[in-house]
């Protein structure tokens, strides 16, 4: 009676640790599972390196998507899909235009598709290059993240001082790529999930917002 007591109890807790990341960090792309994420410059549109929820990472083969994250939905880019079984090189620029496989640039919002050999001019480096510092800082300076952990940054060290946002911990999280909103009102990151002893595998990208 004393283990079915503590099993139930157990479970209990899991479930308020789930039900309180749930409320404060809900999943943005239901049945998505994933390792990169890549947020577009509004952060409407979302690049992320998927894979098959029902599989382990070392049974699937992952594929590179968009997605609306307004709408949940995929985004086809109109080239012929078995030229690129593994899925498109994608990169990002300003306007949520990607550049495809360094040759193509599809106009998203638009849905306009431009071969780059056709330009008058080379086209130019993009500007957003995605470097993930360990404590990312929020546009206006407030924040600092990291995983899924936010934080109060310290004006003089730069790093974290108080904590805003500390998540039921889970066996790994990471930050997404631009994963601040331009008004440092909300941050994504990827929340791996456990799949084994001391291992974890893909899994959903949640949206933080902050209070």
């Amino acid at each position: 009676m004393r283990w079915y007591a503590f099993g139930v109890g157990f479970l209990l807790l899991l479930g308020g640790c789930a039900s309180e990341r749930d409320r404060v960090a809900p999943i943005v792309l239901p049945d998505v599972v994933a390792s990169v994420c890549v947020l577009s410059p509004s952060q409407r549109y979302v690049i992320a390196q998927t894979y098959d929820p029902d599989l382990l990472p070392n049974q699937d083969h992952p594929q590179i998507q968009i997605f609306d994250l307004t709408t949940t939905r995929a985004i086809t880019i109109p080239l012929a899909p078995e030229a690129y079984p593994d899925g498109l090189s994608l990169t990002w620029y300003p306007d949520d235009v990607v550049l495809a496989e360094q040759r193509w640039l599809y106009n998203i919002p638009h849905g306009i598709l431009t071969d780059t050999t056709t330009l008058p001019h080379p086209l130019p480096p993009t500007p957003y290059q995605f470097d993930l510092p360990q404590w990312n800082p929020s546009p206006d300076g407030r924040y600092v993240a990291n995983g899924a952990k936010i934080w109060e940054r310290d004006p003089v060290t730069g790093g974290p001082g108080a904590v805003v946002i500390d998540l039921p911990n889970e066996s790994y999280t990471e930050g997404c790529y631009n994963a601040w909103s331009a008004d440092s009102r909300s941050y994504y990151f990827l929340d791996w999930e456990t799949v084994g002893p001391r291992q974890s595998g893909p899994g959903p990208i949640r949206k933080i917002t902050l209070p």
